[in-house]
């Protein structure tokens, strides 16, 4: 689950730093501010998106379907009953998951943090809404006079300057109605999207510039809208421009004035964009393909491997009844139930149940043990005919997690033995991983050194059965 959360993490990264870099390249100065605005939101949304659907797989799986029945045999052979009993340790104290765990920590404590800060501002503006006195309503706005801050609007609610009164009534009608097309828009909630995505992603520094962004987009939005009158250009240019002395304001908030002024009276003063410009946004194609292209990379082989698995179930046999689990403590029945793919009614075949028990490759119940440690794991099947279905009582034997040993390569001549231990995905002290194995078995036959169908894994436990030593078997071509 750990490992599942920070691949989505990677993956939507992945996806948020292109489409950042396609906008910062091609979009961010045209003037189709609403297109711009659009691709915004929903190329953030996309990016939290795409990672949650299955990606087709881009890479040959003919390094791992020769892994997998080599590693199966190899296992099967390995002395389960001599682990059948005895204390169960914590995987977690194991390096490799015990720096997972301080990884999550960190990216724990960093969410609470920017969660308070996300927090603490609506408390602040929220405050502001109850302390402030109403100036004017409408049906879809409310208008506040305040002093703490710049004139900014929030949701539906406008809070105008005590400062502003000074102005002339011209330029007070200009900020008012300069915040009341962000209500309009609904601006707020673009940004109150951006600052919840950015509590997720607060590790990423491209979510400060896409933060930017959205807000500079709103702010031309509305500029051009209050401009479109070209007798107001010269009157609102110096509005702006005399409004930028106002303190700064909090993120979720779309204030009149803000430091990037003259950018904004650049771009309303500028040759609008050609019509023809807005082509320029199926640029965003290619760049999709690409993203969904890399994002399959990120897969674990054993997600890319199990959509077969889960897809064919047998079509005779007898009905399941009650499927019962003893002697799990490292996992629940439901995770249990889960990795089998079984339940109540599904037709019962002992081929097609064993290798859902059994096989290496994919969320079986096997990989979920060996992913962790548990090379000695084993289950027994006790089935019992009730009527006309068969209940299955499976007994399940963890024995004790398993840390890798000395890793050697047997077969490579020309290859430098440092640069095949770069390509493999385990290394000496970490803590047993089928999907590991099989990752660096393809990486292996990926790399273009060796025959792929030529690829072994030879485990080798030693005799305290505390590790185990892995010869990997090449063929170079």
């Amino acid at each position: 689950m750990r490992t599942d959360f920070f691949l989505y993490l990677a993956q939507s990264t992945l996806t948020v730093s292109i489409f950042a870099l396609v906008y910062r390249l091609f979009f961010c100065r045209l003037t189709h501010f609403q297109w711009n605005r659009v691709y915004l939101v929903g190329s953030l949304l996309l990016s939290l998106v795409i990672p949650l659907f299955p990606l087709p797989e881009l890479v040959g799986p003919d390094a791992v379907s020769e892994a997998a029945p080599r590693l199966n045999r190899v296992l099967s052979g390995l002395p389960t009953d001599a682990f059948r009993t005895g204390a169960q340790t914590d995987p977690a104290a194991f390096p490799g998951e015990f720096s997972g765990f301080i990884l999550l920590a960190v990216y724990l404590v960093g969410c609470l943090y920017k969660t308070g800060r996300f927090c603490q501002n609506l408390k602040a503006i929220f405050k502001l809404i109850r302390t402030s006195r109403k100036r004017e309503s409408g049906s879809y706005y409310s208008v506040y006079g305040q002093s703490d801050l710049p004139t900014f609007s929030f949701l539906r609610y406008v809070f105008l300057h005590a400062g502003n009164r000074s102005l002339a009534e011209e330029e007070q009608n200009l900020i008012l109605e300069h915040e009341l097309v962000h209500v309009r828009q609904r601006h707020t909630i673009d940004l109150l999207f951006f600052e919840i995505t950015g509590i997720l992603f607060w590790f990423n520094p491209l979510m400060a510039y896409l933060k930017f962004s959205i807000r500079q987009v709103h702010e031309y939005i509305v500029d051009q809208s209050m401009t479109r009158d070209r007798s107001h250009v010269k009157t609102y240019g110096y509005l702006l421009l005399k409004l930028t002395t106002q303190m700064a304001a909090a993120p979720l908030l779309n204030t009149f004035s803000n430091r990037s002024v003259f950018q904004r009276i650049q771009m309303f003063t500028q040759t609008p964009s050609s019509p023809m410009k807005k082509l320029t946004f199926l640029i965003i194609l290619p760049f999709l393909a690409l993203t969904i292209v890399l994002c399959s990379f990120f897969q674990p082989t054993a997600t890319r491997q199990s959509r077969h698995l889960k897809a064919e179930k047998p079509v005779k046999g007898t009905p399941i009844g009650r499927i019962r689990w003893k002697g799990n403590t490292v996992h629940s029945t439901d995770e249990l139930n889960k990795a089998l793919g079984v339940r109540k009614g599904d037709l019962y075949d002992k081929e097609d149940f064993k290798k859902r028990l059994f096989s290496v490759v994919g969320p079986t119940v096997t990989s979920l043990y060996m992913d962790q440690g548990y090379l000695f794991f084993n289950i027994d099947v006790n089935e019992k005919r009730v009527g006309p279905v068969v209940d299955l009582e499976l007994t399940v034997f963890e024995g004790k997690p398993v840390s890798i040993g000395n890793v050697t390569v047997k077969g490579s001549r020309k290859v430098a033995r440092k640069t095949i231990l770069d390509l493999i995905a385990i290394r000496s002290g970490d803590l047993f991983s089928s999907s590991k194995l099989i990752r660096s078995q393809r990486a292996l036959a990926e790399s273009g050194y060796f025959n792929p169908k030529e690829i072994g894994i030879n485990p080798v436990p030693a005799a305290d059965g505390k590790t185990v030593d892995l010869e990997y078997v090449v063929v170079e071509k």
